[in-house]
């Protein structure tokens, strides 16, 4: 790193590219999705119609099944490193979820074969601040593009400030494009780290502000009351 940079340059991150000049926030508040039902159904714009709902402990297949369909690079930079497999450990972490510290949404498709996993966002409250929470989204390869991790991410905003989070942070790969324009436009901050990673901060109630009693926000607490009454 040189004098009066304060960023990294790496192997992962495109020519020239700098924090400063990240691609421009879209706060706008439109969206490129339509809400089907209350009951968590959301048509993306290329027709495709998704069902969200919150996951639980017993979601180990629908994970399992999402895991095996993504390429080995959608798998590097969802865990940062090469990851063949889905471990016994691994996936007992990723179904640990508490409804409080740990919480996790998917959002499944139906297919030929039967509903898919096709996308999924967890966040998980960090030990010493517990208004800060880490946040990780991930959306199978036959499903990326289509504006579905962006709808994750909505999703993940208006439930984690209702359960008092204020700050999702996290980390991802600086070539990471699509990762980066999504967290852009929610209105998070990114910086790099070196070594071609990059950590982003976004804060939840300017997001929020304008999901509030939107379709989306009717969706999140429709199934989280569902969730709770099957529980």
């Amino acid at each position: 790193m040189k004098p009066g940079r304060p960023w990294a340059e790496g192997p992962l991150l495109p020519p020239g590219w700098r924090p400063d000049r990240e691609e421009p926030r879209d706060n706008s508040g439109d969206h490129d999705w339509v809400v089907v039902n209350p009951a968590g159904g959301v048509r993306l714009a290329d027709g495709t119609t998704v069902a969200l709902r919150p996951l639980g402990p017993g979601d180990g297949k629908i994970l399992s099944a999402g895991f095996d369909r993504l390429s080995d690079r959608s798998r590097y930079r969802r865990f940062l490193s090469p990851v063949p497999r889905l471990t016994s450990s691994m996936l007992d972490f990723l179904t640990s979820v508490d409804g409080i510290n740990h919480r996790a949404w998917g959002a499944l498709i139906d297919e030929p074969a039967g509903p898919v996993g096709a996308g999924v966002i967890r966040w998980v409250r960090s030990r010493t601040d517990p208004a800060v929470a880490d946040m990780a989204v991930t959306v199978i390869d036959d499903y990326q593009g289509r504006g579905l991790g962006a709808l994750l991410q909505d999703v993940a905003i208006v439930d984690a400030f209702a359960c008092g989070i204020e700050r999702f942070e996290g980390i991802v790969l600086g070539e990471n494009i699509a990762s980066r324009r999504m967290l852009a436009r929610g209105g998070a901050r990114l910086r790099s780290e070196g070594d071609g990673m990059m950590a982003f901060t976004l804060e939840l109630r300017p997001r929020m502000d304008r999901l509030r009693g939107s379709p989306i926000s009717i969706v999140v607490a429709t199934q989280n009351r569902r969730a709770e009454l099957t529980a």
